[in-house]
């Protein structure tokens, strides 16, 4: 709390809005729009690669958050102040730090795929400013950046090695998707006995329940998509995929907004809601808008 209260004392208006500026980088949003232009209309592989490297860091920090239930500065000291507008996005348990994860996800990806060394170093430079602005914002403590710094850069290095030197069968997938399902699934239910015995409330359950559900149709709709869509990124022009981009933005917005509020207004939120809406988001993403891609957007040979 030391260093948090160091930055507390330095902080400016300039530097909040500069800050809070940068902690987008770090926002679920953020990660989620770049990996769709990736995976759209851009590089499918890049896509994949920032996908599998984010899945397991995402796993691994929801269940340090919900087994440590750190909370967050301000709840363990109620005389330290945070940047008001910083609040909404923080949400959960304090350690470790998501947005530290989202961001060294989608910029150490970007980073470790570049081809040029002044691109590699502006991704790298991007990941310590968002760990930075989480504190100098007063949402997180260094050992919450740290740490999930630390865990999420072994997993995007592991991972990228892995896809550099695996040739991916079908069976290899299949096996991989079963895997990763019990994973999100032990995940799930480990977040729903802390939450139905009153360990944990709703709150600091939902992200865990999103990201599980968000999981189990990623690697479901991986082993779909590349054994039998298979679609190209490519189409021939600009404003097609600009088009692509629209028709799948809004797809993705009808879903993630409007299932929430349509379920939560007949049923109140609840951890299916959580599980379903993340699913069916990350299977339009992977599977519906593909097949859309393919049928109207895909240059032909």
């Amino acid at each position: 709390m030391e260093f948090l209260r160091m930055l507390e004392g330095i902080r400016t208006p300039l530097g909040e809005a500069l800050f809070l500026i940068l902690t987008y980088g770090g926002e679920e949003i953020m990660l989620l729009g770049l990996i769709c232009v990736l995976y759209w209309c851009v590089d499918k592989r890049t896509g994949y690669r920032m996908i599998f490297c984010y899945l397991p860091s995402a796993l691994a920090i929801n269940i340090l958050k919900l087994t440590c239930r750190v909370e967050r500065p301000w709840v363990r000291d109620p005389s330290f102040t945070i940047v008001e507008k910083a609040k909404a996005s923080a949400t959960g348990y304090s350690f470790p730090s998501g947005h530290t994860q989202n961001a060294t996800t989608l910029f150490g990806t970007l980073a470790y795929v570049s081809k040029k060394t002044w691109q590699k170093l502006l991704f790298l430079l991007i990941i310590p400013l968002v760990m930075l602005s989480r504190m100098y914002l007063g949402v997180h403590t260094p050992s919450d950046v740290l740490t999930s710094f630390a865990i999420t850069t072994v997993i995007v290095i592991g991972m990228n090695l892995l896809a550099d030197k695996l040739t991916l069968t079908h069976k290899r997938r299949l096996i991989i998707m079963c895997v990763i399902l019990v994973i999100a699934m032990a995940t799930c239910i480990y977040t729903y006995v802390l939450y139905s015995s009153g360990v944990i409330a709703y709150k600091d359950a939902s992200d865990s329940f999103k990201g599980c559900g968000a999981g189990m149709a990623i690697v479901i709709c991986w082993v779909i998509e590349t054994r039998y869509i298979n679609f190209d990124t490519k189409c021939s022009s600009i404003w097609k995929q600009l088009l692509k981009l629209l028709i799948g933005v809004a797809g993705a917005l009808l879903i993630k907004e409007g299932i929430k509020y349509s379920f939560n207004a007949l049923f109140g939120p609840s951890f299916f809601t959580d599980v379903f809406r993340y699913f069916l988001l990350m299977t339009w993403a992977m599977i519906g808008m593909p097949l859309i891609i393919k049928k109207f957007f895909q240059n032909e040979n």
